[in-house]
């Protein structure tokens, strides 16, 4: 009899089975793996919403314990998947720069936001300048997820397979999968959830979004943003670039569509030779009302949800499992804004 059950192997899920080691319960993770929008990300971690200047939900909470949790697992594990990196916003205009200049100064904003550099970045023409983030970076979230699957299934502690409803049995204080016991199910399979039976009522909407590996004939060292983004791929000499954003295509498949758009606007940005290496597509799982998707099933108290973390998913997954770990075992609150109650 497993404590937990687990099913989705994303940033959601690894943060859930990170607090269940931390508090010496057992459990099993089942996940087929091909299908993760955490992998078809850049792993750019970054409170501030560059588009508006403005602070997204919980990002600036809860940055220091994720940063501390993916620390630690780097401790544990003697591998590095943190790689802190300043993000260069480009500047277009003067109001641009007067906005950048005020916005940083705003209480809150001047630990992300610092002022505005003019330097040469290769191949990249600012004439307006950059405006520089801090204490940002990027998570090799590919690497990450990995390590720490192919840490289960040594252990025995894998099911690599499409989750299958019409299995899972549902007993008084318990549930069963293919001959395993549990005493609870987590469901934390991203857009995965609109197939869940239990769940599928929830009003995820889903995302997709697309980003290229791309060789750069003049590298760049740092993350920059324009109206797509430019970054390194951790430990390679790659760069990945991104993202579009798609609301009617829910494949998991890259487009060609999305390939040329992207294109477009890399060539709009850095204006040196580059190679396409690969394109990869994944669909973030987001909500009608942008929060994230927490709690029990109404009926079966052994089943719940820990979805719907979107694109700030690094930042906010550690305090979230951990909140939702406390409200299963103790029966702490959930955060208002998470818990699915409010779409009862």
């Amino acid at each position: 009899m497993y404590h937990y059950l687990i099913v989705g192997g994303g940033i959601a899920g690894f943060n859930l089975a990170l607090q269940l080691k931390e508090r010496q319960r057992t459990f099993m993770l089942i996940n087929r793996g091909t299908e993760n929008a955490t992998l078809a990300s850049a792993g750019v971690y970054n409170p501030v919403i560059l588009k508006r200047f403005t602070l997204a939900w919980k990002a600036a909470e809860f940055l220091d314990y994720a940063l501390l949790q993916y620390r630690r697992t780097e401790m544990e594990n003697g591998k590095r998947y943190l790689f802190p990196l300043p993000i260069l916003r480009k500047l277009t205009s003067t109001a641009e720069q007067n906005d950048w200049e005020t916005s940083s100064g705003r209480p809150g904003f001047e630990r992300f936001m610092d002022g505005i550099s003019f330097e040469n970045i290769p191949g990249i023409e600012a004439p307006f300048g950059f405006g520089v983030m801090k204490n940002t970076g990027l998570l090799h979230t590919e690497k990450l997820l990995g390590d720490w699957k192919n840490e289960l299934k040594q252990s025995g502690r894998l099911i690599a397979e499409q989750f299958d409803y019409e299995q899972l049995n549902i007993k008084e204080n318990y549930v069963e999968y293919k001959g395993i016991r549990a005493r609870h199910i987590i469901f934390a399979e991203g857009f995965g959830m609109k197939n869940n039976p239990f769940f599928k009522h929830l009003p995820m909407t889903g995302t997709k979004g697309e980003t290229l590996i791309v060789k750069l004939s003049k590298p760049v060292d740092k993350i920059v943003k324009s109206n797509i983004f430019l970054a390194p791929y951790p430990e390679t000499d790659l760069h990945i670039t991104g993202a579009t954003y798609e609301w009617t295509d829910k494949t998991w498949k890259p487009t060609a569509k999305a390939k040329t758009l992207l294109q477009e606007k890399l060539n709009g940005l850095y204006h040196e030779p580059y190679e396409i290496v690969a394109q990869k597509a994944g669909i973030r799982p987001t909500v009608k009302d942008r929060r994230p998707l927490l709690g029990k099933h109404p009926v079966y108290p052994q089943l719940s949800v820990f979805n719907g973390l979107g694109t700030r998913g690094i930042i906010l997954a550690p305090s979230l499992a951990k909140i939702f770990l406390e409200h299963l075992e103790f029966d702490m609150p959930l955060l208002p804004e998470t818990d699915i109650r409010r779409f009862s």
